[in-house]
């Protein structure tokens, strides 16, 4: 019974341990899409390839959303609350854009960045879906 007990809070504890790792990277993540979205380029070189700027936009907000999908992992029970997490993700790629746009002297705010960041958003929830439901399975 005592190892039962034992192995039962050695789950929860291991479990809340890895949510709380996930969500001090989510908030670490995040402060650093911030500072990328909103620092001044001029240092970097003038080297551009095609689509590589759309490709980072989409994996850094797939990094996003499953960072904060696994640091709120407790609180998104419900499907709603998933589906307002994909929706504030948006909204906040959405926002970084328009500051680009207004608090930035080099960098303009691009349509298509917002796709690739909606993009990436919508890859990591669909990611996350199909992994539960194929868990589910096994």
């Amino acid at each position: 019974m005592f190892q039962k007990l034992r192995h039962f809070y050695q789950v929860k504890i291991t479990k809340h341990l890895s949510e709380r790792n996930f969500f001090i990277l989510a908030i670490l993540w995040t402060i650093g899409v911030t500072i990328a979205s909103l620092a001044s380029l001029n240092n970097l070189s003038s080297v551009s390839i095609p689509g590589n700027d759309k490709t980072a936009h989409f994996v850094f907000y797939f990094v996003f959303f499953v960072l904060w999908y696994f640091g709120l992992q407790h609180y998104l029970k419900l499907k709603r609350v998933q589906l307002l997490l994909v929706f504030v993700t948006i909204l906040y790629g959405i926002c970084m854009e328009f500051f680009q746009a207004k608090f930035t002297a080099n960098r303009q705010a691009d349509p298509f960045d917002v796709l690739a960041n909606t993009l990436g958003t919508l890859t990591g929830f669909f990611t996350i879906w199909l992994y539960r439901k194929i868990r589910k399975l096994y």
